[in-house]
């Protein structure tokens, strides 16, 4: 029975397709498609990925992608997708709080209170200079003539 790589490199030659035509249609670096031919695993990224190439690069060549990478598989001994999880704790960690202020700075809420403070005393400080709404006897200044009907008040028709 003959390996995944010649098995793939023998399907190529049958169609006479170059591992630039290859690279071409299935977006595999032709360098990847050459480890896999000749099974230079190392040449190769993770085993996951491996077995993605090996099925993308079997399908563009008409052959059962998925058997191939299953024979790849079990020829390496690796595991499938989910077998060797690694361990997790299921409790969640605490979040760490940003340290970069160095020492105790103040707050944002603590500037916008004070901000707020300072725009309070700043306006009642100019509405008691500008007289504060009063004459200088103390009486309130006399209401502004109003020309036409008060509000309220019935309008006479012509």
């Amino acid at each position: 029975m003959a390996d995944v790589g010649t098995k793939l490199r023998e399907a190529r030659a049958r169609r006479k397709l170059s591992l630039q035509e290859v690279e071409a249609e299935t977006k595999i670096r032709a360098r990847y498609l050459q480890a896999i031919e000749n099974e230079e695993w190392d040449q190769l990224p993770e085993d996951t990925y491996t077995r993605a190439f090996i099925r993308t690069y079997g399908r563009s060549l008409g052959l059962d992608g998925e058997r191939l990478a299953e024979e790849h598989r079990r020829s390496r001994g690796a595991a499938r997708p989910g077998e060797r999880l690694p361990r997790v704790d299921p409790r969640p960690r605490p979040v760490a709080r940003d340290r970069r202020r160095g020492r105790r700075g103040i707050s944002s809420r603590a500037v916008a209170v004070a901000v707020t403070a300072l725009v309070v005393a700043a306006l009642l400080a100019i509405g008691l200079s500008t007289g504060g709404g009063s004459d200088e006897q103390g009486k309130s200044p006399a209401p502004p003539a109003q020309k036409g009907p008060r509000v309220g008040q019935a309008v006479p028709l012509r």
